[in-house]
């Protein structure tokens, strides 16, 4: 591959980008043992250990939403500062959607107890009178339980690899491969993977093209049936012909 497709920017050394995450969740799994969950984040521009299984999964959900174009994993800061620590442990996810608002989301199993909804509720008032610090638009509270995320399992499995292909790409300059990707589905209507991976000629540079398309997807600048269908080299890709963004929410 050309070196002006690298990112001018140099990147941080694998050890310093892992450091902070690593430290965040092992602390939040305290004494318990279990496998940790570490990947990059295309909406947050960070590596995000996650140290419950719930707490992966709904970063898949969040980064394969097109609502969602930022996203604080661990907004402890900013929760604290807005309403005090006692409710840090409560937001799971600071999120800013495409229209401006921004969402506290609280991730839960199903049978949550009775001081985690106690605390859930005094939250929400608190939000109804609090002026956020810097003049911050005020969030609204969401909450997402284990079974409602589970409800869109092709759409998390399927995120899983698309994870992986945007991390692969992520210090790579990906705009001249967005550009003939698009041109390739305005041409056509509607595309397959593989189709789209053949723009790189068999060489190496298919797997930029792939990378480029799905940044692209994440965007919400095209239509999939990755919400509905395995993610394979024959999943299909279209424009977005309607303002509605198709399949997805916040």
């Amino acid at each position: 591959m050309s070196n002006r497709s690298r990112s001018s920017k140099k990147a941080p050394r694998p050890g310093v980008l892992m450091r902070g995450a690593l430290t965040a969740a092992y602390a939040a799994r305290g004494q318990r043992n279990g496998k940790l969950w570490i990947q990059y984040s295309a909406k947050a521009k960070k590596d995000v250990a996650f140290a419950t299984e719930l707490a992966y999964v709904h970063f898949l959900y969040v980064e394969s939403s097109f609502e969602a174009t930022h996203v604080e994993y661990t907004p402890d800061e900013k929760v604290t500062r807005a309403v005090g620590a006692c409710f840090v442990e409560y937001v799971d996810a600071a999120i800013k959607l495409a229209n401006g608002d921004v969402v506290w989301r609280h991730v839960c199993a199903d049978n949550e107890s009775d001081a985690s909804k106690s605390l859930g509720a005094q939250l929400a008032v608190l939000l109804e009178h609090v002026r956020m610090p810097d003049g911050a638009p005020t969030p609204r509270l969401e909450f997402l339980t284990h079974q409602q995320l589970l409800a869109s399992e092709m759409r998390i499995r399927n995120w899983h690899r698309v994870a992986a292909w945007l991390a692969a790409a992520r210090d790579w300059e990906l705009h001249e491969y967005q550009t003939e990707v698009a041109a390739l589905i305005r041409r056509a209507g509607r595309v397959e993977f593989q189709d789209v991976l053949a723009l790189g000629k068999g060489g190496e540079r298919g797997c930029l093209y792939g990378a480029a398309l799905l940044q692209q997807l994440q965007r919400g600048a095209y239509q999939t049936n990755l919400f509905d269908a395995p993610f394979t080299l024959r999943s299909v890709f279209s424009q977005r012909l309607a303002p509605a963004r198709q399949g997805m929410s916040s």
